[in-house]
């Protein structure tokens, strides 16, 4: 089978990451002869975090450009693809309605909540951003008629549109994501991983924090690829998110952590760091919005904190009880085994390839 993957970032995105790059070996494995289109690419992404006005625009517009050269090759050469497989790119205005008339099986992937807003708009490039994911989104669902999300929230919301829904969480890589021998120690540290954008949140989990260090002094903070975040009495430890040595990194978590706010974007999340920590046999604490309360099953595999008292109370049971936290992440190590791992969404992929090739 030929295919054309059209992703919408390079590898070091963390949902191209998960959603295309990992499944390419399986597919070609498979049979699967894959020509992959990368519409932004890592080399970009890193010029659109600058904060320079003039920066942000060129970004945009490069990443537009790229989008429309993306749009062209699926419309000339759909032809020679018995499968298109795009992943979250919202190809503008005629090409959806293109490959709608030309019959082609596009199969369409997104895993956030790109019908809503992340936060409050504010600028007018955000704006733009909006009305092209409220409006294009629409358009990929209905030229596509097939489409994979990450959980039931974003399910729903594509139901609408008449496509074909299968939900694929995560998913992780549970022979590169494992448990490593550790040597005890007396500290126990609370890990948590995420990005600038996402640092917020721990705002949710201030207040419990403190609280907590003030019942264990021997705890310890550890943030993984985060933005400032400082707490009253802790030695916060900050560590430069990289490819290479993430699964290191997560390694030294006693319990990992994952607030949240509830609102209509973080419904449409899809849980990866609950997956990370899970994989590798890290006791959670999460808070119960979207997927997580899928995820988690509260008190066996982890725990789910809805107000600061719960915070308090769960983090406090697994820090003073070592074996709790080697029973929870076991089990949580063989449910991310059975339910979320990438050998299981891979068939999964492939037999979705399949069936719409063929349909």
């Amino acid at each position: 089978m030929k295919a054309l993957i059209v992703s919408q970032y390079g590898p070091r995105a963390a949902s191209s990451r998960t959603r295309v790059f990992q499944y390419l070996p399986y597919l070609k494995d498979h049979g699967v002869d894959v020509d992959l289109v990368v519409v932004v690419p890592d080399d970009l992404v890193v010029t659109g975090t600058s904060t320079g006005i003039l920066a942000r625009v060129n970004y945009y517009l490069k990443c537009y450009l790229r989008t429309i050269v993306a749009g062209l090759r699926c419309a000339i050469f759909a032809y020679k693809y018995r499968i298109i497989y795009i992943q979250k790119v919202l190809l503008p205005f005629p090409f959806p309605e293109l490959l709608r008339r030309s019959r082609q099986k596009v199969l369409f992937d997104f895993d956030d909540a790109i019908f809503t807003t992340e936060a409050p708009v504010e600028s007018w490039l955000a704006r733009i951003r909006t009305w092209r994911h409220r409006s294009g989104l629409p358009r990929m669902l209905k030229s596509s008629g097939h489409t994979i999300v990450e959980n039931g929230y974003t399910g729903n919301h594509a139901s609408k549109f008449g496509a074909n829904v299968m939900v694929i969480t995560g998913p992780i890589d549970t022979t590169h994501y494992f448990p490593a021998e550790s040597e005890p120690t007396t500290e126990v540290v609370l890990g948590w991983i995420g990005s600038r954008s996402t640092t917020r949140y721990l705002e949710i989990i201030r207040k419990p924090l403190v609280e907590i260090k003030d019942r264990f002094p021997e705890i310890s903070l550890r943030l993984i690829g985060a933005g400032d975040f400082d707490l009253k009495d802790f030695d916060v430890e900050h560590i430069p998110w990289t490819i290479d040595q993430e699964v290191r990194d997560l390694r030294t978590f006693d319990i990992g952590l994952m607030p949240l706010p509830d609102d209509p974007w973080t419904r449409g999340k899809g849980g990866y760091k609950l997956l990370q920590y899970m994989s590798l046999g890290i006791p959670a604490v999460a808070s119960p919005v979207g997927v997580n309360i899928e995820i988690v099953d509260d008190g066996v595999d982890g725990y789910l904190a809805a107000t600061d008292d719960d915070w308090v109370e769960r983090l406090s049971e697994l820090i003073s009880n070592p074996e709790l936290r080697t029973r929870m992440g076991k089990f949580g190590r063989e449910k991310m085994v059975h339910r979320y791992s990438l050998q299981k969404a891979s068939m999964k992929l492939l037999q979705t390839f399949e069936t719409v090739a063929e349909g």
